[in-house]
């Protein structure tokens, strides 16, 4: 058996994403601790060692080795409200060879090397099946639907489709050969609107199989085709950190109006607009290169650039990295939200590349910085 076939592609379903505020995630942990009555304290550690600190609605959140305290109710003492990730997590998950992160999958036990350089054009592709697995490095999608709506039953659907024992519910994402920007294929993206009580749909494409850090230079380009008649996605390509709780990060979006735009999914979700008065639409019917550099940092010195078609939409510096310990380890491509109107969404993807050097072929303009 190839080690890419369907059945072995089912070791790499590591992590489920949930497009939620980590805020959010804060405040239902303290919620539910607060039900559950007292809880433990620790003394409050020195400023120093204090990673994040937030205020939101009176009470003081503080952020320590992966744990999130509210400060007092007893003095010089925090109160334990919810875990936000291992602080061991690189430890755990990642053995250095040869200077190169590999990545250790929970069930197998086997190391895959990480990558900093990332392409595909959806060539040389029988199915769904071929894409995941270590030889085109892809390691999971998801199909979150109404008829798929929680973690559980898409994750089921997922396993069924890899293993050959179910079909498509309502949501897709397969090879296509109806558009293409080069070659014959392209990967396509069909999402029903979410229904009542979901708060998002998604039909997409993920690989953990990267590694950036903070200082790193992240230049990712795609090419998109929104059909005539379709509405359009939210969100068409995440750069998140499953090591971090709902998996924070970087994503290029598309407001109710249709303009590209770009928010760190984090705490507050800094956004990146398009100068208001001169904004330029995210045109449907033919293919589209977006085209993003990242500086990544959890300071206010980060850089975000973005560019539709060559032409520059975003510039700004920023936050760009929820914690300066976060690796980006995800690449999450295609309908990664669909929350516009009643309507469904059909996305056609082609020609990824995600690297921390600028393409030698870019027609961006301006220098890079």
């Amino acid at each position: 058996m190839r080690e890419d076939s369907p059945k072995s592609g089912t070791r790499w379903l590591w992590w489920a994403s949930v497009a939620v505020a980590v805020l959010s995630v804060v405040v239902a942990g303290v919620v539910a601790f607060r039900m559950r009555g007292a809880g433990r304290t620790i003394p409050a550690p020195p400023d120093s060692e204090i990673e994040l600190t937030l205020r939101h609605e009176g009470t003081t959140y503080k952020l320590y080795r992966g744990d999130v305290y509210t400060v007092g109710p007893e003095p010089g003492r925090l109160s334990f409200a919810e875990n936000l990730y291992d602080p061991d997590f690189f430890t755990k998950n990642y053995v250095v060879v040869e200077g190169v992160p590999n990545k250790r999958s929970p069930e197998t036990g086997t190391l895959y090397p990480t990558r900093r350089i990332f392409d595909e054009d959806f060539e040389r592709v029988a199915g769904l099946g071929d894409l995941i697995g270590p030889q085109r490095g892809w390691t999971n999608f998801t199909l979150q639907s109404p008829r798929a709506p929680s973690i559980p039953e898409y994750n089921a659907l997922r396993h069924r489709l890899l293993t050959g024992q179910g079909d498509f519910l309502d949501n897709r994402i397969e090879i296509s050969q109806e558009h293409a920007h080069s070659g014959s294929s392209s990967l396509k993206c069909v999402s029903q609107p979410p229904s009542r009580g979901m708060v998002t749909a998604k039909a997409s494409l993920s690989t953990s199989l990267l590694h950036f850090v903070k200082g790193d230079d992240v230049w990712f380009s795609g090419w998109y085709l929104v059909p005539e008649g379709s509405s359009l996605p939210f969100t068409l390509m995440d750069l998140e950190s499953t090591w971090l709780k709902e998996h924070p990060g970087m994503r290029i979006m598309l407001d109710p109006p249709g303009h590209l735009m770009l928010e760190l999914k984090w705490a507050d979700k800094p956004k990146y607009r398009q100068a208001k008065g001169r904004e330029i639409r995210f045109p449907v019917g033919q293919w589209v290169e977006v085209r993003l550099h990242l500086r990544l940092s959890d300071q206010p010195d980060g850089l975000v650039e973005l560019w539709q078609d060559g032409v520059t939409i975003v510039e700004g510096r920023g936050q760009t990295l929820p914690l300066a310990g976060t690796i980006y380890d995800d690449l999450e491509v295609g309908i990664s939200a669909h929350s516009f109107g009643p309507g469904a969404t059909t996305l056609f993807v082609d020609d990824l590349g995600i690297s921390t050097e600028r393409p030698a072929s870019s027609s961006v303009e301006g220098p890079a910085r």
